[in-house]
Formats: structure tokens, sequence, C-alpha cells
């Protein structure tokens, strides 16, 4: 039998596969327990028989911003939902002047602050539904810390939670405004599967670095590479320009004079700038009417209503750019998974309509 020999480029090849293939088994191994909702399992690709519907996670919304039911929003994890102890409490320990221990009813004791927030997971697929939009309650980040008292060497938090997964990140990101502790969504308790008793959201970031099921906060002097940061997935995670479509829902466009399509679109903390319509591959874009949620924070739904194209079959293409001026691009034909190992997928979502003579 002949030896097998692997390079160096093979070897981080099948590591990157793995990582991958991990990550997506995670999402997928989560997402399972909703399969009695209506929410289709994710997708790589739309294609020109089955081309999405009426945003499948959205169960009600707040003026014209879609809001996603607990029960359909998308779940990720490295394992199973943890069972937490019935005398939970908080740790935050390492560089700070007074290590603390909290009770869920002391975090609550705080002041509270509510934002509507959109989240997505870092491996979600081109037009994928790994991401979802509610309203969560919770306390600002920095308010615990202040209890804290922060020393002058700390420059980064560890994270660790109850399920043995962990992540790191920098403490200015800790200290932002729109970084919170929550502990309610859309209401009511948070859901055992989405981090209660208590879980972290910090703006422009992929799930992967929002702990659910916290059960100790460490600061530190050197920076801490997390749980799927090992595996080859972005340290930073940051939010990437994604749009998707989500109507009409069929393939086919009767002889009318004009149609309209429709979805979302989500950015980083920068916020959306445009959404913009494209076909075939004229290179002609168009812009789309935005209806944005109450922050840079929460996605957009765009509208786009175009003359009917002549008989036959054409692409389009939904193209979203953020205000720091990354723009989404026209994807490989084929990628790996979706393409979104190890910083997420910035590539255009397509749909496929057949317009009757």
């Amino acid at each position: 039998m002949n030896d097998i020999k692997f390079s160096r480029r093979d070897a981080l090849r099948l590591a990157a596969f793995s990582a991958l293939s991990a990550f997506v088994a995670a999402c997928q191994q989560a997402v399972a327990p909703i399969t009695n909702s209506n929410a289709p399992a994710p997708a790589p690709t739309k294609d020109v028989i089955a081309v999405g519907a009426p945003t499948p996670n959205v169960q009600a919304s707040t003026g014209s911003v879609p809001i996603t039911s607990a029960q359909n929003f998308y779940i990720t994890s490295s394992s199973a939902t943890p069972r937490i102890p019935q005398n939970w409490k908080l740790t935050i320990t390492g560089l700070v002047d007074k290590p603390l221990t909290l009770s869920l009813d002391d975090i609550k004791a705080m002041p509270s602050i509510t934002e509507m927030r959109t989240i997505s997971c870092i491996s979600n697929p081109v037009g994928g539904d790994l991401i979802g939009n509610a309203v969560w309650k919770g306390v600002r980040f920095k308010d615990v810390l202040a209890q804290a008292g922060v020393k002058s060497n700390a420059h980064f938090f560890k994270f660790e939670s109850f399920d043995g997964w962990s992540t790191g990140i920098p403490l200015q990101l800790g200290l932002d405004d729109h970084s919170l502790l929550v502990y309610e969504m859309n209401g009511a308790p948070l859901p055992s599967d989405h981090g209660a008793p208590l879980r972290c959201f910090w703006p422009g970031h992929y799930g992967m670095k929002q702990p659910k099921w916290i059960q100790t906060i460490t600061l530190a002097e050197q920076e801490y590479i997390g749980y799927w940061e090992r595996q080859g997935w972005s340290n930073e995670a940051k939010v990437l320009p994604f749009s998707r479509f989500d109507l009409p829902p069929t393939s086919s466009v009767g002889n009318t004079n004009a149609f309209t399509l429709s979805g979302i679109a989500h950015a980083n903390e920068s916020g959306l700038a445009k959404l913009e319509i494209s076909w075939d591959d004229t290179n002609q874009w168009q812009p789309a009417e935005l209806t944005r949620g109450p922050s840079p924070l929460v996605w957009t739904v765009w509208t786009w209503t175009g003359k009917t194209l002549t008989p036959g079959r054409h692409t389009f293409y939904a193209r979203a750019t953020d205000n720091t001026g990354q723009t989404q691009t026209r994807g490989a034909s084929f990628n790996l998974l979706g393409g979104t190992y190890p910083n997420g997928t910035s590539d255009m979502d397509t749909l496929t309509l057949d317009f009757k003579g």
C-alpha cells in the first residue's frame, strides 16, 4: 500500500473543513427542535422552483419592521441547552477592584434598557434564515462593570458559559452603550434555548461572539481566544452586509405591467446605506425603497417595483452596502457550505423568475 502524503496546505484545508462542518452541524442540531414551526430549514441557495416565501421566520411587527417570535428565532450552540442551577449567579472576576457575584434579581434591580436588535449566525448562508430580530430587555454591561471597577491594566474580557463554550472581546466593545446583558425577549423571560437566565449582546458582531448562559466574566490583560475562534473562525466576527429575497411567493410573473420584489437587509453597527437591485448581466443597479428599524442594529425591509421584463427566465440580484462602504459581491459558482468560513459571507442573494408572454 502506497503512503499518502499531505502537504501543510492540505492539512489546513482539512482542519478548516472540519471546523466549518462542526459549526454548521451545531446550527442544524440547534434548529431541529423548532421543526414544528413554519420556518423552513436554511438552504444555501434559492432556485427557480422554490423562490422563498414571505419572510418565514417573521411572526409580528413593530410598525413595518418585522419581529421574530422566540419559537421561530434561529438557535445555534456548541452543544445541547445546559441545565442551569436554580441558585444561578453571575461571577465577575479578574482585574477588577471588587469581584462580584450577582443573582438575576440583583441584575434586574439595576436600571433596565430595552432595545430592538437583529442577530445573525456567522454561518448564515447566502439568503439564509439564520438571522432574527427581537426586542430585548436587560442592563448595560458597563453599568454592571461600574460596580466591580475595572483595573487600568485590564484590556480584554473572557466569557465562560454553562455549556462549556467561551469567547473573548476587547474592553472597548464591552463598554459600548449598546453592549447589553439581557434577560427578556419580546416581553417575556428569556427562553432557555436563547440563553436564560442571561446572555450578551455586542453591537455589530455575529452570534458566535454573543455568549448565552453566562456563568463567569473575567477581565484580563491578554486577549482570550475562544471556542470557535480556536477552530479558525474569525476572532473579530464583524457582521458583513447581508440581503435576502422574501417576495414574490412564486417563481412565475404574469402578464402585468409591473412587479414587486421584497426582502430584508442587514449590516454592522454602521448601518445599511442602500439596497440595490439588478438582473441578468445588465450591471444596471436600481435603488430599493427602505423601511428602517429604530436603529442601525436592526434589519431593514426593502421593496423594489419595476416594469415587467421580456418573456423568459431572468435572474435578479440584491446588493446591500453598509455605511463604511462595504458592498456585497457576486459569489463564486461554488463555495464550501456557502463560503461562510471563516468570516461569514457578503455574497449577494439571487432570485430567478419566469416572465410570461
